[in-house]
């Protein structure tokens, strides 16, 4: 195990990392499901990882608290979750059980967040070989339900930051994480589209705010917008105002 966890750090600046929106398969590894939520009674859970290639892979696996400041992801080590098997070798065509376990209570009012991940260590370069082989890290989303009830708050903001540049706010003020995705903005009285954002994939943990720039896809001068949105707890369609204008 020692000798993993060297080639390990070697191997860090080769990393591919990979976290899924959606879909499950990551170049020949497939895991199921792609996102856990825990709670006081479901305290466990079991992720299933599938080799679907040709060759045994080495796997190891990490578990980090996950928070945000000023629209960043943080990580920093844990014991709040266990992970078993930490490392295994997985042959060819054959799945694997990892199960993840809480090892502390939920807080009272609050969601937690984790990332575990499961990353591939390369076997050692046969001789004579002069190419690079890159290693596949995968990020799941861990979520720790809070023993509060659900308070889904969401706060949007829309400013002008140019004569061709808007921003756009969003704040989770509630207990529980948003996954914001396909984002739209169509102008209140024509209807016409003036932001599309169809691909956006955005985790906001509770309590964080992102900003967002827009560059409209017309000469939009108004004052009111129609926005729409998916956060992953059921769909967004509200209008909002032209908080400021540049000076």
């Amino acid at each position: 195990m020692r000798a993993y966890k060297r080639l390990v750090r070697f191997v860090t600046g080769f990393l591919v990392p990979v976290v899924f929106s959606a879909g499950v398969a990551a170049s020949d590894l497939v895991v199921s499901p792609i996102k856990v939520t825990l709670d006081q009674k479901n305290s466990a859970a079991v992720i299933t990882l599938k080799n679907a290639g040709k060759e045994a892979r080495v796997i190891q696996t990490e578990l980090l608290a996950w928070s945000q400041q000023d629209g960043k992801d943080v990580y920093e080590p844990t014991r709040d979750l266990l992970v078993n098997p930490p490392i295994f070798t997985l042959p060819a065509g054959r799945s694997q059980v990892i199960r993840v376990g809480l090892n502390r209570p939920p807080h009272a009012q609050q969601e937690l967040a984790y990332r575990l991940y499961v990353q591939e260590v390369p076997p050692p370069p046969q001789a004579g070989f002069n190419g690079l082989r890159m290693a596949l890290r995968i990020g799941l989303p861990v979520f720790v339900s809070p023993k509060a009830q659900p308070r889904p708050t969401v706060r949007w903001r829309v400013d002008r930051t140019s004569a061709d540049m808007l921003k756009l706010t969003v704040a989770n003020e509630g207990n529980f994480h948003i996954h914001l995705t396909d984002i739209r903005l169509t102008a209140a009285d024509t209807q016409r589209t003036v932001v599309d954002w169809s691909k956006v994939h955005i985790y906001l943990l509770p309590g964080q705010s992102r900003t967002l720039p827009l560059k409209p896809e017309f000469d939009w001068k108004g004052q009111v917008l129609n926005l729409s949105a998916r956060t992953g707890r059921g769909e967004v369609d509200t209008k909002v105002v032209l908080e400021k204008e540049p000076r």
